[in-house]
């Protein structure tokens, strides 16, 4: 029987630890890229509708 650490050893060592390794690697600046601008987009929406509900309340504190 292996121990853990010659388990991670072999893991490392296979072809499908390494095509994650370098896909993960490419696409991690994409991912966090779209994070941010998804964030933004959120910040946005929700700054409209507090607006709007500020406006539909005639000024008054939400």
């Amino acid at each position: 029987m292996l121990s853990r650490r010659q388990e991670r050893e072999q893991i490392k060592k296979s072809l499908g630890f390494r095509i994650w390794s370098v896909a993960f690697t490419i696409f991690y600046p994409v991912i966090s890229l779209f994070t941010w601008i998804f964030t933004g987009i959120v910040l946005l929406f929700s700054g409209l509708s507090r607006g709007l509900v500020w406006v539909l309340k005639g000024g008054r504190s939400i």
